[in-house]
């Protein structure tokens, strides 16, 4: 609601006005008011019908033509009212078609109470190990936790303290299986690296976000409505994406864990 766009252009095209929503009934209906400047002021409409085999969309559009005009004014008002299916209506007809096929390009998933937003990501001094696995549950997890193993027991020599909770960030998903780096969040300080441990910083930058809540393994259905929010939203996928492990496992049940899942925006 009040959202409006304006444009001005050739006289004899697009003239110059304003459009504003005035109306929104989520999943049912959006109506505008357009504002044509000289030529007057009219609303427009989209209402949205289920049916048995997808949604039909109506696109309509209605003014007063009368409105302001003497009697011979409104006379020849009517006259011409007559005319507008035949003057915008190919309009409607072209714009409906995109629209169509614009909807039919996306994911066919359905994201429609996926709860993402947009946020600029800042990055966290980390400590992490390059793991790879199969892409099945057990493996990863495995891997997950030999690698949380080993930054653990480095932290303790080292008396390093922990900055945030664990994370795992995606660097290629792929038939050759899921390699990633298993990361913790630290107080940063010089200390002389061991083993497999590396130092560095988590991903930053403009993200999506999505809550999933429940087991590790049920979050491929999340990372599906995810792509198809960003597909719907003209976001272009960055470079990596990563999970942030907010919950502790050892202490909430499965189907309560939360967990934040991050796509990079890419350029």
């Amino acid at each position: 609601m009040g959202a409006r766009m304006s444009w001005s252009g050739d006289p004899r095209l697009v003239g110059t006005g304003w459009q504003e929503i005035i109306e929104s009934q989520p999943w049912s209906l959006i109506r505008t008011r357009l504002d044509f400047d000289q030529q007057g002021i009219a609303e427009s409409y989209f209402q949205l019908d289920e049916t048995a085999s997808g949604v039909r969309v109506s696109w309509g559009f209605d003014t007063d033509v009368t409105e302001g005009q003497g009697l011979l004014g409104g006379f020849l008002a009517r006259y011409f009212g007559l005319l507008f299916d035949q003057w915008i209506g190919t309009d409607y007809e072209q714009g409906l078609a995109s629209l169509k096929a614009f909807a039919e390009s996306l994911p066919d998933t359905d994201f429609s109470r996926l709860e993402a937003e947009v946020i600029d990501v800042e990055a966290l001094d980390i400590l992490y190990v390059p793991s790879g696995s199969t892409q099945e549950s057990d493996a990863i997890g495995d891997a997950l936790a030999s690698a949380y193993r080993e930054i653990s027991d480095f932290m303790t020599r080292n008396g390093l303290k922990v900055g945030g909770q664990p994370m795992a960030i995606t660097r290629a998903w792929d038939e050759q299986g899921y390699q990633f780096d298993a990361a913790i969040p630290v107080v940063m300080r010089p200390v002389e690296l061991s083993g497999r441990v590396r130092a560095g910083q988590s991903p930053s930058g403009p993200s999506v976000r999505v809550v999933h809540i429940g087991p590790y393994d049920r979050m491929a259905p999340s990372y599906e409505k995810l792509a198809a929010y960003m597909a719907a939203h003209g976001l272009r996928e960055g470079k990596v994406s990563w999970e942030h492990y907010i919950s502790d496992p050892g202490v909430t049940p499965e189907e309560e864990l939360i967990t934040h899942i991050y796509f990079l925006i890419g350029d």
